[in-house]
């Protein structure tokens, strides 16, 4: 799974709240230094979502000139650093924004974001598992299952079975959930409650390679040749350059070699 999904957010300023007054007889409108921090962070992100640094950059700093001592703006730095492949600045912004709000959820899903990609699966799990417990943040199922990922890195299966559930009694349309426990049911080889969990994936999204492949080897065991043979089919055609395509084809060499 790709882990660095920002939500860009972007404030077009057609009408700015503030205090009027007026320069040589025209009302001139003054942004509440509040409201014009919020738009440079806002601003700021949503140019990040678009690779745009230098604008991105541009709008930070007037934040950070505002408010040198905002999480928001912190977070938005950080995440620029992330883009710009600069781990170490950016590690060090994260942990500023923290440090000013311990309880900025999204920084701190973001902050586990970076130790993920950078393999401090450890590190990442203590992050994801604080913001999971913010009953308050608004994408708490997605904290859920990125902690999930994270266990099973670690080799905690129960805890990232634990996680998943979680995320789908927050949110039971999260699909990417269903999946992941599609696969652990079927490695702890509960096909029946596998097959469940697969149909549902099913039901919410399109088909992945994972998905199809794991559907392959599930009817496979429950004996429904067409239907295995149908989604090997797929696999092949819709990615046939994917990893999982390349052990469909060992599996099946060897389904015929026994």
């Amino acid at each position: 799974m790709n882990f660095v999904k920002i939500v860009a957010i972007v404030v077009i300023l057609t009408s700015v709240p503030g205090c009027v007054s007026t320069r040589n007889g025209v009302p001139v409108t003054k942004q509440e230094p509040d409201a014009a921090l919020q738009d440079h962070i806002q601003l700021g992100l949503g140019y990040i979502g678009e690779g745009n640094r230098e604008s991105a950059r541009f709008h930070l700093q007037k934040a950070l000139e505002i408010s040198p001592r905002s999480p928001g703006v912190h977070n938005g730095l950080a995440l620029l650093y992330q883009l710009e492949l600069e781990p170490d600045r950016a590690e060090t912004e994260f942990r500023k924004a923290l440090s000013l709000d311990p309880g900025f959820s999204r920084a701190r899903n973001n902050y586990g974001v970076f130790l993920y990609q950078n393999e401090r699966y450890e590190e990442a799990y203590d992050q994801f598992l604080k913001v999971s417990r913010d009953i308050s943040y608004d994408l708490r199922a997605q904290a859920c299952v990125s902690l999930g990922l994270v266990a099973q890195k670690l080799g905690r299966t129960q805890d990232a079975e634990e996680a998943y559930q979680k995320a789908l009694a927050l949110n039971g349309r999260f699909a990417v959930a269903y999946l992941a426990l599609a696969n652990i049911y079927f490695d702890q080889k509960k096909y029946p409650e596998a097959k469940t969990m697969l149909s549902r994936y099913d039901s919410l999204s399109r088909p992945s390679a994972q998905s199809l492949w794991l559907a392959v080897r599930l009817e496979n065991i429950f004996g429904d040749v067409d239907a295995e043979e149908s989604r090997g089919l797929a696999l092949k055609k819709m990615f046939p350059y994917s990893q999982e395509n390349l052990d469909y084809q060992d599996w099946l060499k060897n389904e015929r070699n026994r």
